[in-house]
């Protein structure tokens, strides 16, 4: 037979100070965790709403009251939901008591009102350790089922782009079908949502407040920047980068991360990079985008000489230029690292007005000026060639 011990608590009560088993031995949270109390979800609803703060705590009380009502045989736990639903019927309308502490073998009437609220504490105290393993806490299943409850839901039912404006000025984008959860204001410490489907970001910087979108199960984690997220036609995760720097991994490592400890399973991505995750392998794969885009502005050939051009803008046109210049001025414009496998292509001089062209063009054009060829491998681009004489 269990026996624990639970507090009645006064209406009074500070709820900012609860821990999360606080909240699962309090009457009135099991009431409106069961939705057996209207008066109750509506008080919890506005009072959750009003402190985004205790979000991770009201999460870590529904895992504990879950993760309870879980250990118990289907047909003993449907006899206790109806029991508990008997005994709110029977005393409803009773004026609440004063705080003092009842244990499960001397509550008289009132055990039947709390029968499963015993069962689930006495579970809780021998599975205490277990909900603060943060592996399993940082599980995506649990996380964004508990997340459901508290966090606005926008699901993109028609077939064009579906723009989101959220608190902090961050914009995502929703692709048809897609879905997103965030809540009605971001916490102090972070900024969380949760994807389904395809999406684009444009965050807000916040150094203070991280930005991070749970996607499946991986983890984007972002100061400000702007990305995209997709399942590619293999089902296959992919996140691009527009803009900033994002970090990719595993929820799976989330814990190890913040105690500081090695994270391999993950990448870093810089602009004009993307990543491709599986989840059969739990393999990342850091490449470049098919077509980069230029991250600062390029001048046009007729406004080279212009009083009016800008200064910040590249210029893609060479006069005898030597490669290692050319090369940088696309390290510059691109943010992707060029190598050369030969260094005697260091060597080599180029000439010509590449200005009206696309990354891969401009590429092309170079490589067919040197008789020389160039590969991507990974994140790099690599140019092979006999290259020229000093």
């Amino acid at each position: 037979m269990l026996v624990a011990l639970i507090y009645i608590q006064s209406p009074r009560m500070d709820y900012t100070l609860y821990a999360p088993e606080d909240f699962a031995a309090n009457e009135s949270y099991l009431r409106y965790y069961f939705k057996l109390d209207p008066v109750d979800v509506f008080f919890w609803q506005n009072w959750i709403s009003n402190h985004p703060e205790k979000l991770d705590v009201i999460m870590s009380a529904d895992q504990l009251i879950s993760f309870a009502a879980l250990q118990l045989p289907e047909e003993e736990y449907q006899q206790e939901m109806e029991r508990l639903h008997r005994a709110i019927n029977t005393h409803e309308g009773e004026a609440p008591q004063e705080e003092a502490p009842l244990t499960a073998t001397k509550q008289g009437r009132l055990i039947r009102l709390f029968a499963l609220a015993v069962i689930t504490i006495g579970i809780v105290l021998t599975a205490i350790l277990f909900l603060y393993n943060k592996e399993y806490y940082s599980n995506r299943n649990t996380r964004q089922l508990l997340a459901t409850q508290y966090l606005q839901e926008k699901k993109n039912n028609g077939t064009q782009a579906l723009t989101i404006q959220l608190e902090d000025s961050s914009t995502v984008i929703l692709e048809a079908g897609a879905k997103l959860l965030y809540p009605p204001h971001f916490k102090s410490g972070k900024r969380e949502v949760y994807l389904e489907g395809e999406a684009f970001f444009d965050v807000s910087h916040d150094a203070d407040r991280p930005f991070y979108v749970y996607y499946n199960n991986l983890v984007t984690h972002v100061l400000g920047t702007s990305f995209r997220i997709k399942t590619n036609p293999k089902k296959q995760v992919e996140v691009t980068v527009h803009s900033g720097k994002v970090e990719v991994y595993e929820q799976v490592t989330a814990s190890r991360k913040r105690e500081r400890t090695n994270v391999s399973n993950g990448v870093i991505l810089t602009p004009n990079q993307k990543v491709i995750y599986s989840e059969d392998s739990r393999q990342f794969e850091a490449l470049l985008v098919e077509d980069p885009l230029p991250l600062l502005p390029v001048m046009p050939a007729d406004s080279l000489h212009s009083a009016g051009s800008v200064a910040a803008a590249a210029s893609f046109v060479f006069n005898r230029a030597p490669l290692p210049e050319v090369l940088h001025t696309f390290e510059q414009v691109y943010g992707i690292e060029i190598e050369v496998e030969n260094e005697r292509i260091n060597n080599c001089h180029f000439s010509g007005d590449i200005s009206d062209m696309d990354f891969n063009a401009r590429m092309e054009v170079i490589c067919q000026v040197l008789h020389a060829a160039y590969e991507i491998r990974g994140t790099k681009i690599i140019i092979r060639g006999s290259g020229c004489p000093e």
